[in-house]
């Protein structure tokens, strides 16, 4: 049975490998066409049919966006220096050119020189600003007849085709990547020609200079990606400083293009609770051979019982331990549905992603505004009661401005005070507005697990017009860091008392709504995206060590003393010293419960009522230990009973109580 890392490698491996046969697909079907094409064009004896031949094929090949014949000046008719028509749709409307000064040796038109040196190539992509898209182009010689090559002959001219990246992008989008997931493209000279962020594959940025930004570090540590004879790597969170991301490589089929893909690990599903469920199964089974094992080297007496009490306590501590390890390593903070968005690419790839599926419900595309936030305060109120204070803003665009009026709302709160501070017209033409929020929002937590819990506290925000066909997006441009560890949305002053931050980050929850308020215009009930910014703390193990672990060890060790001491104690003062362990018990109990303030009992409290079990066992015993000292003046096996087993059983306890609980 594969492990679940193995199967994650396996994943990635399918996807990364499907997403560079999908590219490596669509460039094949532009060879083959353009292949065919040229030897046609090379058959035909007459080549002043060649203008018919191209329009013929250009109107009947539908995977084909671009289509030239281009002839060596005067080849085509001698008193004709350049004969080059060029057909094209790259906008969904067909037009025709004849391009002209391709023999100049500028390096625009590489399509032209380089196929007559080196044979049938694909181009290094370029911007084509007239479209606005990134282009490259798979360029083939022809010949004045069939053999002409095989006898040396020099070509007649190239017949090339350009193919959008864009076009190769859109079925980069369509692979199951994860609707955080998104693959990028390097050319043969490591410039960035395919990216979710548009920007960035405008300015054809190269390697040396994206590794210096932000989003783009990781690169450094993955330069294997880029080495010629690159097969396929992968690289998991050790490598990337992130755990909850993969990458992984390969180059494009046709070309020396080379793939990243880039996979958040909430696309891999992972059941914690089975993996949890079979570490405790693996700790207990652990744990009852050693304790089977000390037992048997007791009764063949090459053990004390001294040295039996010992081992067998200190196995249960530690296996204890080991349990409230791995409860605390694999627990889950998010659904499987969940989208979390650290970096702008997975922000572009779900509003895609989205977009395409709004389509396919032939729904009406949304508006993406962008919304940022910073959070300055948090404070619970009760157990479930969070105060929250901050700021909050978003920006519209120019086209955005003159029919969406910029609203915020936050969802599930009990309490909620939203004020405008300020607006602002930005250089683009789009509009800023800024608020600053005071708000107490009600969820359910769960203390069961304390003093070992954690909490996923999930500020919630939309659009305030319900019914408007508008998705809030994070403004991540406005934030220097956008990795969960950075909490690029949280002060780093922030109070948290008893709490430590661990994460923080926007995500996308898909909420499901039995009805559509009365409003035609709800149209997505069933999938509406609710942005959220997810705050993830855990307890502090040092305050409740010391205000509620520490008074039970020293109540147990008290109870251990007054059952150590039965010999020298009389009955009456025994009593009265095990009823003061017990009331003070009471009171520690009492304690918890005024500060937690929840119904549940949780793990911890359990301690309590097992104390309060040992304690009326061992008055018991006491009483027995009393009465047979006073009946047969020999109570000794009363008292062993109490010595020899205080601890295994106390331990022993606990250990069944914490895989009770974390199981």
């Amino acid at each position: 049975m594969r492990s679940f890392s193995e199967d994650v490698r396996e994943q990635v491996k399918i996807q990364t490998l499907n997403a560079a046969a999908e590219v490596g697909g669509q460039l094949e079907k532009i060879m083959k066409s353009v292949d065919r094409f040229a030897r046609e064009v090379t058959a035909t004896p007459d080549k002043t049919f060649v203008l018919n031949l191209l329009e013929d094929e250009f109107a009947v090949n539908e995977d084909i966006y671009s289509l030239n014949v281009t002839f060596h000046p005067y080849q085509y008719q001698p008193n004709i220096r350049y004969f080059s028509p060029y057909y094209e749709r790259f906008t969904g409307v067909e037009r025709k050119y004849n391009l002209v000064d391709y023999d100049k040796p500028y390096k625009e038109f590489s399509w032209y020189h380089r196929p007559l040196k080196e044979g049938p190539i694909w181009t290094e992509p370029y911007y084509e600003p007239q479209n606005n898209v990134l282009m490259t182009t798979y360029s083939v010689p022809f010949y004045q007849y069939k053999n002409a090559k095989r006898e040396g002959k020099m070509s007649l001219g190239v017949v090339p085709s350009d193919i959008s990246l864009d076009h190769l992008t859109a079925s980069l989008k369509k692979l199951d990547l994860g609707l955080g997931g998104y693959g990028i493209l390097f050319s043969e000279q490591l410039n960035l020609i395919s990216h979710p962020v548009f920007s960035h594959v405008r300015e054809m940025e190269n390697l040396q200079d994206l590794v210096s930004e932000t989003e783009f570090a990781y690169l450094s540590k993955i330069s294997g990606c880029f080495e010629s004879d690159l097969g396929y790597l992968f690289f998991n969170g050790e490598t990337l400083d992130n755990s909850e991301h993969y990458a992984a490589c390969t180059k494009v089929p046709h070309t020396n293009w080379t793939l990243i893909t880039r996979m958040s690990s909430d696309m891999f599903y992972m059941d914690r609770d089975e993996r949890r469920q079979n570490n405790i199964y693996i700790i207990a089974w652990g744990a009852a051979s050693f304790i089977f094992l000390i037992l048997l080297l007791t009764k063949q007496r090459k053990l004390t019982w001294t040295q039996n009490n010992v081992l067998l306590s200190v196995t249960l501590i530690l296996s204890t331990s080991l349990v409230l390890e791995f409860a605390r390593s694999f627990k889950t903070l998010e659904h499987a549905d969940n989208v979390v968005i650290t970096t702008q690419a997975q922000r572009e790839a779900f509003s895609t992603s989205y977009s395409d599926r709004m389509e396919t419900m032939h729904v009406a595309q949304p508006d993406y505004v962008a919304t940022g936030l910073y959070i300055e305060s948090l404070e619970f109120v009760n157990a479930n009661n969070v105060h929250l204070t901050g700021h909050a803003w978003q920006k519209l665009t120019a086209s955005q401005k003159a029919f969406i009026e910029p609203k915020l709302a936050f969802n599930h709160t009990v309490s909620s005070k939203v004020e405008e501070a300020y607006r602002q017209d930005l250089k683009d033409g789009g509009l800023l507005v800024g608020w600053r929020f005071s708000i107490e929002t009600r969820q359910q937590f769960d203390y069961s697990k304390y003093p070992f819990d954690h909490k996923s506290i999930e500020l919630s925000f939309n659009e305030a017009d319900m019914g408007g066909n508008v998705i809030l997006v994070p403004d991540l441009e406005s934030y220097e860091k956008l990795s969960k560890m950075d909490n690029p949305a949280v002060s780093p002053d922030i109070v948290l008392d008893e709490w430590l931050l661990k994460s923080s980050y926007f995500k996308y929850r898909f909420e499901s709504y039995n009805t559509n308020f009365g409003l035609d215009t709800f149209f997505n009930q069933n999938v509406a995206p609710e942005l959220n910014y997810n705050i993830n703390i855990e307890r502090e193990f040092i305050g409740p060590f010391v205000t509620t672990l520490l008074p039970v060890m020293v109540m147990v060790c008290l109870l251990y003393a007054c059952v150590v001491s039965m010999k020298y104690t009389p009955y009456g003062d025994l009593r009265n010293n095990i009823t003061a362990v017990v009331f003070t018990i009471l009171l520690a109990h009492y304690s918890i419960r005024e500060h937690l303030q929840i119904d549940e009992v949780v793990y911890f409290e359990i301690f309590y009522f097992l104390l309060y079990l040992v304690s009326s066992i061992y008055m018991l015993i006491a009483h027995q230990y009393y009465k047979a000292k006073e009946e047969t003046g020999d109570g000794r096996i009363y008292k062993r009973l109490a010595n020899t087993w205080f601890w295994p059983v106390m331990t022993i306890s606990i250990f069944i109580i914490t895989i009770l609980t974390y199981y």
